[in-house]
């Protein structure tokens, strides 16, 4: 990819989600003396709307799709006076299924960065399992992110379109939102959010005549990790009100969108 296309390419989904903002009345602060953003994207100084509703710090867990769209996040949430801790792990990150086990041993030390904030756990491609061992996955991370004092937010993974790797447990990631949400049900310190508003309820690798998704069925695109990001930061306004969003012509024309880790998307 180009440094022309991939500058096109970050202007493009800036104008998109403005306009997209527009048309659907997104907040937003309009100064970094009002929303308190340090401006550099490192997500390391917490101030303003963020810190004060208990947005900030967000600590992000999840897989390798989660790792695309923690890098637009994270430069949203420093714009909006966050501070954003990355926990994504590719090939991993799940707190149930394969590599489950060893994500466990240091998940409790990891979560304390994340202490008086929010975790942020989007369900994994890896989350497979039965119901009942979801469930009991999702209420465990419950437990230990309650002990540093920080909410769970459970969000919903993207719809994929799997490969020989994954066919065998599209049943089972069938029944994981179902499982989140019924730990949140039972949890007041626990939100399940479905993001079908931003994917899709099918696997769908365009949007409005744009690559949301990677060729590969699984992934995310910088075009769909940045309605991601927009979206996520709209519900979090809806979660905790006084935080106010920066505007994503802020956020989205930074230079993340040519980070290697989104392939599969020209």
């Amino acid at each position: 990819m180009t440094t022309q296309h991939t500058a096109q390419k970050a202007m493009l989904i800036a104008t998109g989600l403005t306009a997209a903002c527009a048309l659907a009345a997104c907040g937003g602060a309009t100064s970094d003396d009002e929303n308190g953003s340090n401006g550099n994207g490192d997500g390391r100084a917490e101030s303003g709307s963020a810190a004060e509703t208990g947005v900030s710090p967000l600590l992000l867990l999840g897989d390798s799709v989660a790792a695309g769209q923690a890098l637009p996040l994270g430069q949203a949430l420093a714009e909006s006076g966050g501070y954003f801790i990355d926990e994504t792990s590719t090939g991993g990150g799940n707190v149930l299924g394969p590599n489950a086990e060893a994500q466990w041993e240091d998940l409790p030390e990891r979560l304390e960065a994340a202490a008086d904030g929010v975790v942020v756990y989007q369900l994994t491609s890896y989350d497979w399992g039965t119901p009942d061992e979801q469930h009991d996955a999702y209420e465990a991370l419950a437990e230990v992110t309650s002990e540093v004092n920080a909410d769970l937010i459970l969000v919903s993974m993207p719809p994929i379109e799997p490969d020989e790797f994954y066919a065998d447990h599209m049943d089972e990631l069938a029944t994981a939102a179902e499982a989140a949400q019924n730990v949140a049900g039972e949890d007041e310190a626990v939100e399940f959010l479905d993001a079908t508003a931003v994917w899709g309820a099918t696997y769908s690798r365009e949007h409005d005549g744009d690559i949301d998704r990677s060729d590969d069925g699984i992934h995310t695109c910088p075009q769909g990790a940045a309605r991601f990001t927009s979206w996520l930061l709209d519900e979090l306004s809806e979660l905790y009100p006084g935080f106010q969003p920066a505007d994503p012509d802020q956020w989205a024309n930074t230079g993340w969108s040519s980070d290697e880790t989104f392939t599969g998307c020209d």
